[in-house]
């Protein structure tokens, strides 16, 4: 390419894009695995039966936050569903060292690590709006 030609067309890849539908899936399938094997994230699921559908609802929700579209939108009140559970200062730091470590076993590190920064800055949102404190 020569010095001021045209530069050639660059295509932003989403997010999503770059970790792909089936493993975003994998993901979300392997960390609500870990979430029931543990005594005090398993009481927060309690009587919701089936995780399919659950975990379909959470894949398509990262699948919309890393930016995708999905044929059917959903609307996802993350905020209200956890108000209601009661989750905790605790609870919220465990869930973040459990999603870290499954990311970290399922991506490469720079994807891992894209993903981790969404889940932090939600967890944020919560922590602020669930008045949650540190």
């Amino acid at each position: 390419m020569e010095i001021g030609a045209a530069s050639p067309p660059r295509r932003l890849v989403a997010l999503c894009e770059q970790i792909g539908r089936d493993q975003v899936a994998v993901v979300v399938h392997d960390f609500y695995g870990r979430l029931q094997a543990e005594d005090m994230m398993r009481l927060f699921f309690v009587g919701m039966g089936d995780f399919t559908e659950h975990e379909a609802l959470i894949a398509d929700f990262w699948w919309t936050a890393m930016g995708g579209k999905l044929g059917q939108p959903r609307a996802f009140d993350i905020l209200a569903r956890h108000r209601a559970l009661g989750v905790t200062a605790e609870a919220l730091q465990r869930w973040l060292q459990l999603f870290e470590a499954t990311l970290r076993e399922h991506l490469p590190p720079e994807l891992a690590q894209r993903w981790l920064q969404l889940a932090l800055g939600i967890a944020d949102v919560m922590r602020r709006r669930l008045q949650l404190g540190e």
